[in-house]
């Protein structure tokens, strides 16, 4: 990214690629301190043109939003993108205050070639490569106020996709990042699964695509797994409730908008977010899992972005902010 000189750039370019920051040591971490972290998921809807034209106002106005947010000390600590394919969606990441920007892979970042995709099978030109070819990359971001020591990332392989979502190398990105006062770092997880309808592929094809997604996804988290606390968030395309149950069942880990709305009282929802938008009406989710002698738990969760600008709203999707609390046993 060009012109990033106020914060710390990394990018992925290898699988497993591995990013060491000597920041310098977190505050102390103390016996039942409670630890306030703001995370926010959020698919920009960043297509390049000519899929859509005339969004530069829009990433503006999202990163007006952020910077409102920060001079008023409520920006997300942690903001995690999808969809970042435009590269002039990039101010939304120079110009927002985070000082550690992670981005995902590009188009040629490759991971294990698998089966032919469903597009292969086709008469359409994608289909005239010998060996499967991405347009665009993962359009994945991670944002951080505080310092990233740690990334790695996993490429989907080419038999987990379908229809249109094999033109993008969508990913799975991992950053490791030590929190002020927390005992161990918090592993953050940004992902972008296979869509439904959009992918214009039959619905055996991207279903199998979305379960493959999920098992890789489960098989990212053993292999990376060291007893941190963890947050996976992102746009998991998992409005069916078939795609839902597999994906819960095979990860294992807490919906954040299960657990608060479970626990009202202990957990609010923001003003003017449906609960339908926390649960089965949206493809963005937020999951969550303790560490070794750290709890989790959602304290606030809202839908945000939610404005409109030329009488056309910020994106296709709302965001997705949860308040956690992070608690030292």
């Amino acid at each position: 990214m060009a012109g990033m000189m106020k914060f710390t750039v990394i990018i992925l370019m290898l699988m497993g690629a591995v990013f060491e920051q000597g920041a310098g040591a977190a505050d102390a971490p103390k016996a039942s301190e409670v630890i306030v972290l703001r995370v926010l998921s959020y698919n920009i809807n960043g297509l390049p043109a000519p899929i859509k034209k005339g969004k530069e106002p829009h990433y503006a106005r999202i990163a007006d939003v952020l910077n409102e947010r920060r001079a008023n000390g409520t920006q997300p600590h942690i903001v995690l993108i999808q969809e970042a394919f435009d590269g002039k969606s990039d101010i939304v990441a120079e110009t927002t205050g985070y000082k550690y920007v992670l981005k995902g892979p590009g188009r040629k970042d490759e991971s294990k070639r698998g089966d032919a995709h469903w597009v292969q099978k086709t008469r359409k030109a994608y289909a005239s490569f010998s060996d499967p070819q991405k347009f665009m990359g993962s359009g994945l971001l991670i944002l951080s106020d505080y310092p990233i020591i740690d990334a790695r990332h996993k490429a989907f392989n080419s038999d987990e996709c379908a229809g249109f979502d094999c033109m993008s190398n969508k990913s799975i990105l991992l950053a490791r990042i030590e929190i002020p006062g927390l005992g161990r770092p918090l592993d953050i997880i940004n992902s972008h699964f296979n869509s439904r309808s959009a992918a214009k592929a039959p619905k055996k094809a991207v279903f199998k695509a979305h379960s493959r997604q999920t098992n890789t996804l489960k098989w990212f988290l053993d292999k990376t797994h060291t007893g941190n606390p963890i947050i996976v968030a992102g746009d998991f395309n998992t409005k069916e409730e078939r795609r839902y149950s597999y994906f819960t069942e095979i990860i294992g880990f807490k919906d954040a908008g299960v657990e608060c709305l479970d626990a009202i009282g202990r957990c609010a929802v923001g003003e003017g977010t449906r609960v339908e938008e926390l649960l089965f009406k949206t493809n963005d989710k937020h999951f969550y899992a303790d560490g070794d002698g750290v709890q989790v738990q959602p304290r606030r969760m809202e839908r945000n972005f939610d404005e409109m600008l030329n009488g056309k709203p910020l994106s296709d999707h709302l965001g997705y902010e949860v308040v956690y609390s992070l608690l030292n046993e």
